[in-house]
This record gives C-alpha cells, structure tokens and sequence, in this order.
C-alpha cells in the first residue's frame, strides 16, 4: 500500500512544484513579444509563435492523459518534459528567423503544456483534501509574479548601462534556466505512479452531454467567444506600453512590471470571489468577470493618463477570478459527479485550446493590419475589436444565463450526489 506524504512538509514541497511550474512560463510569455518585434517580426508571425501554446493546449490531454497515465511516475515524466522544454528554449533563445523560433517555441509548447495537468495530478494526489488546491495553486500565481519582477529589475540594470542594446530576448534564457531546474525539482518529489487503468486521452468529450443543460451551454459558448480576445491582451500589452509612437512609451522593465500587477489583482480578487457569489450569485459575479474586460481595453484605447493605464493592469483580478475561475465552480456544480473532471477538462479545451488559438490569429492579424507605414500602431482602432467582442459577450450572458435554473439544478445535482 502506498503512503502518502502529509502535513506542511508535502505542502511546502508542491507549492515550490506549483512555483516553479508557472514562473517557467511567465519568464517568457511576456517579454517575448518585445523580443520578437525587435527581430522585426510581423504581428501575424508574433500570433503564431503566440499560438503554439494554445496548439499545446489541445494535443496536451494526449501526452499528460495517456502516455503518463501508462507509461511512468508522473513526476518523472514531468522531469523529463520540462528538460526537453529547457533545450527548446535555450534553442529559441539564439533564433533570429521565424520558421526556426515558431519550431522552438511550439516544441517547448508540446512538452510544457502537459506538465500543467501533471503538476495538477501530483498536487491532487498528494494533498489529501481536494478543496485545498487553491492554498497550493496560488503559488503559481506567485511564481508568475516572482520571475517577471526579477526581469524587471534585470531590465532596468540594462537599460542603465546599454540604453540601445535590448536584452529582452534573455527572458528564454530565464525560462530555460528554471526548466532545468524544475526538471530537477520533479525527480525530488513523491512518487506519483501511472494508472493501473488505461485511459481516453479524449474522455472529456463525455461532458458534451450536458450541453444540453442551457446554463452549461452558454457558459462553454461564451467562454470560447471570451477567450477569442484574451491574446489581445497576452501577447499585444508589452507593445502597446512599450511603443513610444502611438502607445504609452515605458521603459521595457516598467512595462513588464506593469503587466505583473495583473497577477498581483489575481491574488487579491481570488480571496473576494466566494463572498461575490454568495452576496451577488453565480450569474451576476461572471458578468462582472467579462465587464471588466472592455473596461481595461476602453482605458487603453484611450491611452492616458498613464497611471490610469498602468492602473487597469489590476483589472485581470477581476477578469480571471470572477469569470475563468468562477465559470470552473459553475461547470463543477453543474455537472454530475462522475463527469465533473471531464466537465473541467472540456471547459479548458474550448477555452485555452481553440478559444485561444482563434484569439492568436485574429489579434495578429489585426495588429498588423492597423500597423502604421510611418511607424507604431493605431492602438485605439486595435483595442476597440476586443472590446466589442466582450461586450457583446457580456450582454449574451446576462440575459442567457437563468439563475433561478442554476440553482435548482445545482440543489438536484447535489441532493442527486448524496444520495447516491
């Protein structure tokens, strides 16, 4: 019989996997759009290197959900994965092409992508108490936050001693750096094995039966139209703070620390979200989740003053707290215990899969298309797209999502679940 680790040594060790895991992707997520325009990229080609994370996305449910389920101990598979991902970085670091930086990139994608799920199931298996994941969870966030204030500060040095030699693209040298590390991280912690029991890599197309509740339809259709706009923001806020023709003009290190106060939001917002959906209920706190999106692009479509631009950074709190995450507890309670993990995992497929792979093209595409022969951006005209978007989306919700038929559903599903 296997024991399991306990207490606060075991929630120490995955917080550090969980720090670990998304200051990896944060080192770059960023700061690569600068690298890439330096390079002289086109706002097509930032959206498809962009794009090889949501490409990730879709295929991961394969790698972390039947080769790791059968083959070997998650935590070395993850080991495994996150070296092979420090190479590819350490590959894209040096590229100066497109063809060769998409390859980097989408093979790092490949294999970081299913680490996400696989840091997840060894937290899950491990912490003893399931509704204690967000305690772990959280310090993602944090590592997120950690390694792009280090940028920032690295940024500054340089920009202090060579003001015309840009040093953004060593932010793949940061991500590759910690790849390393996690994958030594990995082999450190306690045995995860393989399931005994061969799994569908797919089987989350199960939860498509539940489309035909309308409340869980209208949240997977909005989430998806949600999601379209999000590399909006994700890849193109780095340029907009940092173009000095059209956009706000910050040093590189100040607009990589003005995007990290997003995740700073997140945190905060995180711990309002339960007394939200208690005082204000499920339909109306996502509604608020999706407002705030087209408020923060309205401030940047106008552009000044700039601490109030700076300031709507803060918005993502609200944006990924109230609508992603309260949209994960509405999809949990709506769906029948048997199929709630893969309700979540379809949810993530629609969303950070294709959701997000159509957000990648549209908003290169769109970036290019309102780039200025003269020089910069006509960012107003950019940010207005989004912003119809989520706005048409906000409105679709408040009116499509019933909220006396989610509670009763809710209170049958629970009742339904206690029974059984």
């Amino acid at each position: 019989m296997e024991q399991r680790q306990t207490g606060f040594g075991i929630f120490v060790r995955l917080s550090g996997m969980m720090f670990l895991q998304f200051a990896i992707w944060g080192a770059w997520a960023v700061l690569i759009a600068g690298h890439m325009q330096n390079l002289g990229f086109s706002g097509t080609q930032i959206s498809y290197v962009f794009g090889t994370t949501a490409i990730g996305s879709i295929i991961s449910p394969i790698i972390a959900g039947w080769i790791a389920d059968r083959l070997m101990p998650a935590q070395v598979f993850a080991a495994i994965s996150h070296l092979l991902g420090g190479v590819c970085l350490l590959v894209a670091w040096k590229q100066t092409s497109f063809p060769m930086m998409w390859v980097s990139i989408f093979l790092h994608a490949v294999l970081y992508m299913p680490t996400i799920a696989l840091t997840n199931a060894i937290a899950f298996h491990h912490m003893g108490q399931s509704d204690k994941f967000g305690n772990i969870r959280v310090f993602g966030t944090l590592g997120w936050i950690a390694i792009n204030w280090i940028l920032s500060l690295y940024l500054r040095y340089w920009e202090g001693r060579e003001p015309t030699l840009p040093q953004v693209d060593d932010c793949l040298l940061f991500g590759a750096v910690l790849s390393f590390i996690m994958a030594a991280y990995c082999l450190t912690l306690p045995n995860t094995p393989p399931s005994k029991e061969a799994k569908n890599p797919y089987a989350f197309l199960e939860a498509f039966s539940l489309i035909s509740n309308r409340n869980f339809a209208v949240l997977l259709i909005i989430s998806f139209v949600v999601a379209i706009e999000l590399p909006f923001y994700y890849n193109l806020t780095y340029l907009f703070l940092t173009e000095a023709e059209h956009g706000v003009g910050l040093a590189g290190s100040s607009a990589n620390l003005a995007t990290s106060l997003g995740q700073v939001a997140e945190v905060v917002l995180m711990l309002l979200l339960f007394p939200c959906l208690r005082r204000f209920g499920m339909r109306f706190t996502i509604f608020l989740g999706i407002l705030a999106w087209p408020v923060r692009y309205t401030i940047f479509a106008i552009g000044e003053p700039v601490w109030l631009v700076v300031g709507a950074q803060t918005l993502h709190g609200i944006c990924y707290s109230f609508f992603f995450v309260g949209g994960m507890i509405a999809v949990e309670r709506l769906s029948p215990k048997d199929i709630r993990a893969s309700s979540q995992a379809l949810l993530l497929f629609v969303t950070n899969g294709f959701g997000m792979l159509v957000g990648h093209i549209v908003s290169g595409r769109v970036h290019e298309y309102f780039a200025d022969p003269a020089g910069g951006h006509a960012w107003a005209k950019i940010f207005m797209v989004p912003i119809v978007i989520t706005v048409i989306a906000a409105i679709a919700f408040i009116f499509l999502f019933n909220e006396r038929k989610y509670q009763a559903d809710v209170e049958v599903i629970e009742q339904d679940t206690a029974n059984a």
